[in-house]
Order: structure tokens, then C-alpha cells, then sequence
């Protein structure tokens, strides 16, 4: 029988079993990359702050108390260092801009360009051509549209319509109240809305609802 996060948690405290925490980080990890990609929109940084978010509950793990789910509590360190690598790129972004010297740059053809990557893949059920590069591109825009809303709303979004948290449970993880998270949840729906629907409409596909 399959032991919960619970009981794992509590025999590796017992006898130091790395391979009990083993478990939990294969348990988790594809959970936390997803968060960590849609949140930061890197897959090589998203990798960096799954490794360091285990670190971290690893070296917090005594704090853990089974009364909140292992889930969540996760899913807080890992949105936390999110936010932190945000922060440190906005201001990364800043002393750019205030630093900026024309000269020192070449043409604008002398500049590399790269196309954001994508988690969500489309999968090989056999559509036409066309059928397979609509489902690309409409992956592709609904990854950056997501990566457009304000951080707030982005989070909340991420955290309820694809990671399935509760409201309750959202509102532990960013440390806001029900009321907050509902109400982001809401602007981030109509705002990601907003951007689709010329794609949608365009295409002639189902637009996205905001509820």
C-alpha cells in the first residue's frame, strides 16, 4: 500500500530515510515544475526553483504540520521563490534600463531573437497538419497570454484553473484572503479573455470564458 505524504513525512523524521524524501520529491516535482514554468516562463529557471524548493522543504520539513496539506505547503515555498526571481529580474531589467548606452550595441540585425518554449505539447491523436499547427499556435498564445497578467492574478489563475487548488487553500499559499483570491481570480480570467478573443474569433474557436 502506497504510504501518504503524512506517513512518510513522519517515518522519515523518525529514522532519516533519504529515500522516503526520495518520494515525496517524485511525488511533487512535476507539480512544482508546472507551477514554477507558468509562473516564471523559463524552463531552465523553472528547473533551478524546483531544485532549490526542495532544498527548502527538506531543510524545513520539522516545521511542516500535518494539519495543512503537503500539497499547498509546497506549492507556497515553491511560489514564493517564484516571486523572488521575479523581483530580482525586474530590478535586474531596471539598472539595465538606467545603465542603457545605444552605442555600445550593433544593428538591430546583430541581435539574437528566441522563441519562448511551451509546456503543454499537443498530443499525437492524429490531427491534420492544419489541425496540429492551430493547436500549437493556440498553446503557444494561451502560455504567453498567461505570462502577461500581473503577478498576482497570474498566480492565483495558475494556482486554481490548472494546479486545482481550492480558494481556501490559495489563499494559505500567497497569504491573502478568500475574498483576494476570488477577486484576482476573477480580473485574471477577464484580462486573459480579453486577450484571446481575437484568436478565438478569428479562428472561429469557442472563446474563453471568464467566470
Amino acid at each position: 500500500m502506497e504510504l501518504t505524504d503524512e506517513e512518510l513525512i513522519r517515518k522519515y523524521r523518525e529514522g532519516g530515510d533519504i529515500d522516503l524524501f526520495k518520494v515525496l520529491v517524485r511525488r511533487y516535482q512535476t507539480r512544482a515544475f508546472a507551477l514554477a514554468y507558468r509562473l516564471i516562463g523559463n524552463a531552465e529557471e523553472a528547473e533551478e526553483i524546483v531544485q532549490d524548493c526542495f532544498i527548502k522543504v527538506h531543510q524545513n520539513l520539522d516545521k511542516y504540520r500535518a494539519q495543512t496539506s503537503f500539497a499547498p505547503w509546497i506549492a507556497r515555498i515553491c511560489q514564493n521563490l517564484c516571486m523572488d526571481a521575479i523581483r530580482m529580474k525586474q530590478r535586474r531589467r531596471d539598472d539595465e534600463v538606467l545603465s542603457f548606452d545605444p552605442q555600445a550595441y550593433g544593428s538591430d540585425d546583430e541581435c539574437g531573437s528566441g522563441a519562448g518554449r511551451t509546456v503543454s505539447q499537443v498530443a499525437d491523436s492524429g490531427p491534420s497538419p492544419s489541425q496540429v499547427l492551430d493547436n500549437q499556435e493556440e498553446s503557444r498564445l494561451l502560455e504567453e497570454s498567461i505570462r502577461l497578467l500581473p503577478d498576482n492574478q497570474r498566480v492565483v489563475l495558475v494556482l486554481h484553473d490548472i494546479q486545482g487548488f481550492s480558494y481556501q487553500q490559495i489563499a494559505e499559499i500567497v497569504g491573502t484572503s478568500i475574498g483576494t483570491v476570488r477577486s484576482r481570480l476573477h480580473y485574471g480570467r477577464m484580462k486573459l479573455k480579453e486577450m484571446l478573443d481575437p484568436y478565438y474569433s478569428e479562428h472561429g474557436c469557442q472563446p474563453v470564458k471568464s467566470r
